[in-house]
């Protein structure tokens, strides 16, 4: 199921996902766990983000994040996804890219859906048969949260429970229904097709797409405003910066609200 975003994308809440290259075993040692949660801890201050989740596994990770400026997100993973490569490629001299893609993120649009999402990223090694209870993982928040210690502090529990009290029996019981949904390939394959066809449809190519303002902002409306993609998907799908998105699609809002705000005048 394609999970369609409703928001201004300016703010809210993201599940994020980091893959190694061609699946590649990139956290597959502790230390490289390590390094990449230092990474993750050094820089939320500095772009002002909230983590409020994560789990490290060995080819990929997951991350629940707050933030109260989507661009602000994207450069935070850019700079700790570019420090951890450069290391992670001098340690095993070796070159190339070391992530799949800079990351993938799915916005969340309701409480119910923010706590399915918590779930799903403190039961990934469960599902990988890892661990058979998810406390029995040493990276993963979980523990954090039965605790309240490390990132867990009641920011984090208000900013997902409400309020603190009897958030742990909430956080405990939070359903497995429905849990499927959290793949965020599947939204990524679905965002591929739509771009596959929109390309074929128009017999252009993303090259050329990128280089002519016309093109782009067409391309930009066919994809978040019509299919209602997300702003930082079609920037990471274009190799460019969240806010020139942002302002494409503010431009193409103020010309479509412009002519009922002359006829009221």
């Amino acid at each position: 199921m394609n999970r369609k975003a409703r928001c201004s994308y300016e703010n809210g809440f993201f599940h994020v996902m980091v893959q190694g290259i061609n699946k590649k075993y990139i956290f597959e040692k502790s230390i490289n766990k390590e390094e990449y949660l230092s990474l993750l801890l050094k820089y939320k201050e500095k772009f002002k983000i909230t983590l409020l989740a994560y789990c490290i596994m060995d080819n990929h990770a997951h991350l629940l994040i707050y933030t109260d400026k989507i661009y602000e997100m994207s450069r935070y993973m850019r700079i700790v996804n570019s420090i951890f490569a450069k290391d992670y490629n001098r340690a095993t001299d070796r070159v190339g890219y070391v992530f799949r893609d800079r990351f993938n993120s799915q916005y969340i649009d309701n409480k119910d859906y923010l706590l399915k999402c918590l779930k799903y990223i403190h039961m990934n090694p469960v599902k990988a048969n890892i661990v058979e209870k998810p406390e029995e993982y040493n990276y993963s928040t979980y523990n954090n949260f039965l605790k309240r210690d490390g990132i867990i502090n009641d920011d984090v529990i208000n900013k997902i429970f409400g309020d603190k009290n009897n958030y742990l029996e909430r956080f405990i019981n939070i359903s497995n229904e429905e849990i499927e949904v959290m793949d965020i390939d599947r939204e990524q394959e679905n965002l591929m097709v739509a771009v596959r066809n929109y390309i074929e449809n128009n017999k252009i190519s993303l090259e050329t797409i990128k280089k002519d303002k016309k093109m782009l902002k067409d391309f930009c409306n066919y994809l978040i405003i019509e299919k209602q993609y997300k702003q930082i998907q079609i920037a990471d799908l274009l190799n460019c910066d969240v806010k020139k998105i942002y302002y494409i699609i503010k431009k193409i809002k103020e010309t479509k609200s412009s002519p009922s705000k002359k006829r009221k005048r």
